[in-house]
C-alpha cells in the first residue's frame, strides 16, 4: 500500500470521524446552552435601563424648568425687598403648587443672591442655608454652567443631599426675557420609578444579577438589591474598570465571587451635568451551572479524540514527520549556498522518490550556478577593464590640455611641477590593483587638484579632510578624482564667485562615507528628473542608477552638467560592491552639488562583500 493510501485510511479512522462526532455533539448542546443562558444579552438590558434613566431625567428637567420660568416664580427673585411671614407663607404655597407638584419632587428651594431662601419640602426634609450652599463646590459649578443642571446622584454629596436616596438638581434661575441670573433652584428628586426600573431587571430568571447606578469615581448611587449605596465599587473588584466606555464587559470578582461586570455610559449631557454609568452584575455560576456536566462529557470526550491522535501519531505519521524535516532542514542547508548536502532514503515508498528528486534538483542548480557565477565574472571583469579605459584617456586628455595651455604661456616652472605631479598621478593610476589605501587616493586626488589650481588661478579652493583612523582602508581606484573634476569643469563654469570644493572621509562602522560637496552652479531640474532625482540640498537624496546616468549624458551631450566621469563612477562602484554602496546626489540650479559615497570598510587582506 503506497503512503497516499496509508494516509488517507489512517487519517479518516483516528481522527476525522472522532472530531466530527465531538464537533457534533458540542454544536448542538452548545446551541442549547447560548439559547438558555445568553438569551438577555447584557449589552441590550443596560441600553434600555440608561434609556429609562434618560426618560426620568428629561422629565424632570421639563417640569422644573417650566415652573422655573412662570411669571409668579421669577418675581420672588431678584427684587431686593424683605418679606413677611404671611409673604413667606404664600410663597411657601406656590413652591407647593408648582415644583412640588411633579410626583417624585421632594423639596425645593429658591435662593435669591442677597440670602434670601424661599423653601418647601415633604416631611423631613433638610433645609439648607444659602451659607450653607455657597460652600458647597457644587456651587461654583452651577454658577459656571449658567442654567445648565448641575445634577448630584445620592450618597455623592451628603452635606448638600444628605443620607437619603434622592437625586438633587441643582441650577441657576435666569430671566426669561433679559437672561440675568436671579437666583438658585435647589430641588431634590426621589425617583421610585427608577427603582422599580432596577427592580424589574433584577427579578425572575435573572435572581442573581445585580443592577447599580455608580458615578465616575465608582461611587454607588443606587443599588437594586439596597445593599451597597455609598459603597465605592473599587474595594469590591478584583481589578479596575473604565467607567467612562459606552459599554464594556469583563469576567473578574466582584465580592470575591467570580462575576460579569458589564459598564454602560448613558448619553446625558444633554440634561445637565453628570456622569453616571449603569452597572449589572451576573455571577459566573449562574452563566456556568447548566455548562459543567456539559464540559465534563466534552473534556472525556477530548481524551478519547487525543488518545486516538497520538496512537495514530507513533505507529505512522511520526516516521514520515521526521523524513519530512529531515528534507526541510537539507533544504535550509541549500538556501545558504551548500549544494554538497544529498538526502538518504530509508524506505522504498514515496520518500525515497522525494529523495532522488531532491538529490537531482540540487545537482542540477549546482551546475547552473557555477555557470552562471563564471558568466558573472567574466561579464564584471570586462565591464570594468571597459570603465577604467574610459576614465584614463579622459582624465589624461583634461591634464595635457592644461599643461598645454601653461606651456604656450612659457611658464616653465609651473609645467615643470605639473609634469612631475602628473607622473606621480599616471604611477597611482595604472597600479594593477582594483582598490588602494584612502590615503593613496587622496594623494593622488591632491596633485590633481594641485595641477588643476597653476590652470584655474583664483578660480577655487579646496579641502580635504580623512581621519587617521580610515588611512589604510580600501578604496576602488579613482573614485574620487573624476567626480572633483566634474565639480571644475563644470560645476564652476562661468560663476562669478571663488568656487569650493570639500571632500572628507567619515567612519560609520561597517561602512565608509565619502563627502564631495562644491558650490558651482548645481545641475539642471530637467537632468535630475531624467535621472529620477529629487532637486534641492535640503531634501533627500535619491540613488543614483548608473544606467539613468549613462543615458542622460549621451542625451545632454558634452556639454551636460553630469559629465563622463559621474557615470562612470557609479558604475563601478555598483559592479564592484553590489547594490547596497553606490553613488547619490543632491543638486539644485545656484545652490551647488552634494556627493555622497557608501562603501564598505575593508582593509588589505579582508574579502568583499560585494
Amino acid at each position: 500500500m503506497n503512503l497516499r493510501k496509508k494516509v488517507f485510511i489512517a487519517f479518516m479512522a483516528f481522527i476525522v470521524i472522532p472530531l466530527f462526532v465531538l464537533g457534533l455533539i458540542t454544536y448542538l448542546v452548545s446551541q442549547y446552552i447560548i439559547g438558555e443562558n445568553y438569551a438577555e444579552q447584557s449589552e441590550l438590558t443596560l441600553k434600555a435601563v440608561g434609556r429609562n434613566l434618560t426618560y426620568v431625567l428629561k422629565e424632570a428637567n421639563y417640569f422644573s424648568e417650566s415652573y422655573m420660568l412662570r411669571e409668579d416664580i421669577q418675581s420672588v427673585l431678584g427684587t431686593g425687598q424683605t418679606f413677611d411671614a404671611v409673604a413667606l407663607t404664600e410663597y411657601g404655597r406656590l413652591l407647593q403648587r408648582t415644583f412640588l407638584s411633579y410626583t417624585p419632587a421632594y423639596s425645593a428651594a429658591l435662593y435669591d443672591f442677597d440670602g434670601k431662601v424661599f423653601s418647601e419640602g415633604k416631611i423631613g426634609y433638610r433645609r439648607l442655608s444659602y451659607e450653607e450652599l455657597f460652600r458647597q463646590p457644587v456651587y461654583k459649578e452651577a454658577m459656571r454652567l449658567n442654567g445648565i443642571p448641575v445634577w448630584i446622584g445620592p450618597h455623592e454629596e451628603p452635606e448638600l443631599t444628605g443620607d437619603g436616596p434622592f437625586f438633587t438638581m441643582l441650577r441657576v434661575v435666569n430671566d426669561k426675557y433679559t437672561l440675568d441670573n436671579k437666583g438658585i433652584l435647589l430641588q431634590q428628586f426621589q425617583f421610585q420609578e427608577l427603582n422599580k426600573i432596577f427592580n424589574d431587571y433584577d427579578s425572575g430568571r435573572n435572581a442573581d444579577n445585580r443592577y447599580m447606578l455608580v458615578n465616575q469615581d465608582g461611587l454607588v448611587m443606587v443599588d437594586s438589591k439596597s445593599e451597597l449605596q455609598g459603597l465605592l465599587l473599587s474595594g469590591l473588584l478584583s481589578s479596575s474598570m473604565d467607567w467612562s466606555k459606552d459599554y464594556d464587559s469583563r469576567k473578574l470578582e466582584f465580592g470575591g465571587v467570580e462575576s460579569v461586570v458589564s459598564v454602560h455610559h448613558p448619553e446625558l449631557d444633554r440634561y445637565g451635568k453628570m456622569n453616571w454609568s449603569v452597572v449589572s452584575v451576573t455571577p459566573w455560576r449562574y452563566l456556568s451551572g447548566k455548562t459543567e456536566q456539559v464540559l465534563r462529557w466534552i473534556g472525556a470526550i477530548t481524551a478519547l479524540c487525543l488518545l486516538s491522535a497520538l496512537l495514530f501519531n507513533l505507529l505512522f505519521v511520526n516516521r514520515n514527520i521526521r523524513f519530512i524535516l529531515y528534507v526541510v532542514q537539507l533544504m535550509k542547508r541549500v538556501e545558504i549556498g551548500d549544494l554538497r548536502i544529498r538526502a538518504e532514503a530509508a524506505s522504498n515508498d514515496e520518500t525515497s522518490v522525494l529523495a532522488r528528486g531532491f538529490n537531482s534538483l540540487v545537482e542540477r542548480i549546482s551546475g547552473l550556478l557555477e555557470e552562471v557565477k563564471r558568466e558573472q565574472e567574466r561579464k564584471n571583469k570586462a565591464e570594468l577593464m571597459l570603465l577604467q579605459a574610459q576614465i584614463k584617456p579622459h582624465f589624461l586628455f583634461n591634464t595635457l590640455e592644461s599643461i598645454n595651455a601653461l606651456a604656450a604661456q612659457n611658464e616653465g616652472r609651473k609645467v615643470n611641477k605639473m609634469v612631475r605631479q602628473l607622473s606621480t598621478i599616471l604611477r597611482i593610476s595604472f597600479q594593477t590593483s582594483e582598490q588602494i589605501p584612502l590615503s593613496l587616493e587622496m594623494d593622488h586626488l591632491r596633485n590633481y587638484l594641485e595641477i588643476q589650481s597653476y590652470r584655474f588661478e583664483e578660480l577655487f579652493e579646496y579641502e580635504l579632510d580623512i581621519p587617521n583612523s580610515l588611512r589604510d582602508s580600501l578604496i576602488l581606484k579613482l573614485t574620487l578624482q573624476p567626480l572633483v573634476e566634474n565639480s571644475i569643469q563644470h560645476g564652476f563654469e562661468g560663476i562669478a564667485y571663488k568656487g569650493r570644493v570639500h571632500v572628507k572621509a567619515e567612519d560609520h562602522g561597517e561602512h565608509i562615507v565619502l563627502w564631495v560637496d562644491d558650490n558651482g552652479i548645481g545641475i539642471d531640474s530637467a537632468v535630475l528628473s531624467r535621472l529620477h532625482y529629487k532637486s534641492g540640498i535640503s531634501q533627500s537624496a535619491a540613488k543614483l542608477h548608473a544606467a539613468a546616468i549613462a543615458a542622460a549624458v549621451r542625451e545632454e551631450g558634452a556639454s551636460a552638467r553630469t559629465g563622463l566621469g559621474l557615470p562612470n563612477v557609479a558604475d563601478r562602484l555598483r559592479i564592484r560592491y553590489g547594490c547596497r554602496y553606490g553613488l547619490w546626489l543632491c543638486s539644485e540650479p545656484g545652490q551647488g552639488t552634494l556627493i555622497r559615497i557608501v562603501i564598505p570598510k575593508q582593509t588589505a587582506g579582508e574579502p568583499d562583500e560585494a
